[in-house]
């Protein structure tokens, strides 16, 4: 199907009740098995993995921990950075010439110094601010850097640029692998050490799963790498389990697979008993995302959503405040940080986490690369719930009455900002 046409059928229908919609999703990538609805649950399957839309990609066996903010998640990262004997695997949306990203780019040319293959993979658009001097100079000290779409001219590729690779992933020999929503930015450090302290999440996972994100990592790269720099996922050795931990990765590709993590997410939302907590920085959702938070409060779950009061955009804050209203009025309750949440989590009941890169936007729906890991864990949704809820508490409620009082002018632009949603 070409490619502007399909993306002509996602901003016609995002909420996937157009036939031809579900035909695509049905013989794109699943082998014609259709997974537009959600599992029932008279389906064979554990208590826990039933929150898991496609029970086939739960991987079994993993430690799992949750970083939280660059504060925890950076050091963690250098650190398997320079404990890597074989290779390195990095895939970043934007890397900045900045105190942290420099700190990154010395680390990735002291492994590659010692022998290590490093693989850099990032997105031309998200590092439009970084210097190209920056990646020739890591190029030239021996780490393979590759630019996602970068433009060539001559080349009627342009519109390339609108998909991105928004996802972030780092995988050391093959053992211990981390993804989430955190860049390599000063924004990502705390205010005391001079960064804009914006709060995120990753995860740290060990066991046979981290073999599934390096390959999700490796089918971009090989596609663009020269053949000396290719690694066949095929090659990749068998991880030994370091834990009890359900892992599912749930990755979309640049053409098949438009929708499965925005499925994933349903599925799971769906099946809550108790409690739906979810954190989104861009949240400016589908009328079927919008229908499942309200049907959650409509079967007696205490549904939360956190958002930033402000965000880096101020035209995704009026959209997303477009939707606001009717969220409040079916019982969703609302929280908008004074600090950027920038967290893409979303926690069910006491069992499901689900930690990536995927924003509750247009972009992410039809354009972006994107990955998430859902987590079937106690522990990990436990912590979850504990760092969103330390972010609730600093955090201002918003309430229907307050937010019934603005204007008519406020209102009109909130209006006119999610109608422009598909393009923002």
């Amino acid at each position: 199907m070409p490619i502007l046409e399909l993306d002509t059928k996602i901003a016609r229908r995002q909420d996937l009740d157009d036939a031809p919609l579900k035909l695509y999703m049905l013989f794109s990538a699943h082998g014609g098995r259709d997974l537009t609805r959600s599992q029932g649950p008279g389906q064979s399957m554990t208590t826990s993995a039933r929150y898991i839309e496609d029970p086939e990609a739960l991987v079994a066996g993993n430690a799992v921990r949750l970083l939280r903010n660059g504060r925890e998640a950076f050091p963690s990262w250098l650190s398997a950075i320079v404990a890597a004997r074989v290779r390195v695997s990095l895939e970043m949306y934007i890397f900045s010439d900045d105190t942290i990203g420099r700190r990154f780019a010395d680390a990735l040319v002291a492994a590659a110094a010692r022998g290590v293959a490093v693989r850099l993979l990032y997105d031309y658009v998200g590092c439009r601010d970084t210097p190209a001097a920056f990646f020739d100079a890591l190029r030239a000290r021996g780490v393979h850097t590759i630019a996602y779409h970068r433009p060539r001219f001559g080349r009627r590729r342009f519109w390339k640029l609108w998909r991105r690779n928004h996802r972030k992933t780092l995988v050391c020999d093959g053992l211990v692998a981390f993804t989430g929503g955190l860049n390599i930015s000063n924004e990502w450090l705390e205010a005391e050490a001079g960064g804009g302290g914006w709060h995120d999440a990753a995860v740290r996972l060990e066991g046979p799963v981290v073999a599934v994100l390096e390959a999700k990592f490796l089918s971009t790269w090989n596609r663009r790498a020269r053949k000396r720099a290719r690694l066949d996922p095929k090659a990749l050795a068998k991880i030994a389990v370091a834990g009890d931990v359900g892992v599912a990765v749930v990755s979309n590709k640049e053409l098949g697979d438009r929708f499965v993590i925005r499925r994933s997410g349903l599925h799971a939302a769906r099946e809550g008993r108790t409690r739906i907590v979810l954190a989104n920085p861009y949240f400016v959702p589908d009328r079927g995302i919008l229908r499942a938070l309200m049907n959650g409060v409509a079967r007696g779950l205490d549904v939360r959503l956190l958002v930033p009061h402000s965000s880096d955009s101020r035209l995704v804050d009026f959209a997303a405040r477009a939707v606001f209203e009717p969220l409040l009025r079916a019982g969703v309750r609302i929280w908008r940080s004074p600090a950027f949440v920038h967290t893409k989590l979303l926690a069910v009941d006491d069992a499901f986490v689900s930690i990536g890169s995927y924003n509750l936007d247009h972009r992410s729906l039809a354009y972006n690369l994107e990955l998430v890991v859902n987590i079937i864990d106690g522990p990990c949704n436990a912590a979850a719930v504990a760092m969103l809820e330390e972010d609730i508490a600093s955090s201002v409620e918003l309430t229907l009455a307050a937010f019934s009082r603005r204007s008519w002018f406020v209102r009109l632009l909130e209006s006119c900002a999610y109608a422009l949603r598909r393009w923002l």
